[in-house]
């Protein structure tokens, strides 16, 4: 038995509805009921016309959820989500769809800046008297010089999570990931960083077996 990985951004209604941004389109094409008819007929295709497909999505949120949650359920799909994002943005998060006849092992959320942090703070412990050494620094500068946010401190900050679930496909295991990446496109620095975070949590994760890492990384890929 083969698999089928598709990947989807729906973009959320507080960004999709946006006349004054996308001015070369109809304002009722932006509305979410319309636009939601054309994502539950995408999705119909990829289940129907597809056998054993997983289906990754981005910029699910509060409003999408119980459209996609009832979706799923009368598709015979499992639907594993979470919703990390501000209020502004209708708390956006990442969602992961498998057919209910497919044989789930484990489920992994991972909030990567959290990552981020425990690999610091893993970094300080074994680093020992150099570390005291570092935070005594640290606190000294505080005192004359006016805090601020470097670049990995704004990586650990974000609170895109990765969802990774492990699948059993003719008694071989399967990991598949699904990642949204921070938009934050004038700091290509950090996008980079959560990208080599989240390749290495793969690995992790994975252990040597096979994985897919599927989403949506808001930038190319470098060779």
């Amino acid at each position: 038995m083969s698999i089928r990985i598709v990947s989807y951004n729906l973009l959320a209604p507080t960004l999709g509805d946006r006349p004054e941004i996308y001015r070369k389109c109809e304002p009722q094409f932006l509305k979410t009921d319309y636009r939601w008819n054309l994502i539950q007929s995408q999705l119909k295709q990829e289940i129907n016309h597809h056998d054993n497909t997983i289906i990754c999505l981005q910029e699910i949120c509060l409003e999408f959820l119980p459209k996609l949650d009832l979706f799923f359920r009368e598709s015979n799909y499992s639907f594993f989500q979470s919703l990390y994002g501000s209020r502004d943005t209708d708390y956006l998060g990442v969602g992961t769809a498998i057919p209910i006849s497919m044989q789930l092992k484990s489920i992994s959320y991972t909030r990567i800046g959290d990552y981020m942090r425990s690999m610091s703070k893993q970094r300080e412990t074994k680093n020992g008297l150099f570390a005291w050494g570092q935070q005594w620094w640290q606190f000294l500068m505080s005192k004359f010089v006016e805090p601020f946010k470097d670049t990995w401190d704004l990586a650990m900050s974000q609170t895109n999570t990765l969802i990774c679930l492990q699948v059993i496909i003719d008694h071989k295991t399967v990991y598949v990931a699904n990642y949204h990446m921070p938009c934050l496109y004038l700091i290509p620095d950090l996008m980079q960083m959560h990208a080599s975070v989240v390749k290495d949590r793969m690995f992790k994760l994975a252990a040597g077996q096979n994985f897919i890492l599927s989403g949506d990384f808001n930038l190319k890929p470098r060779f």
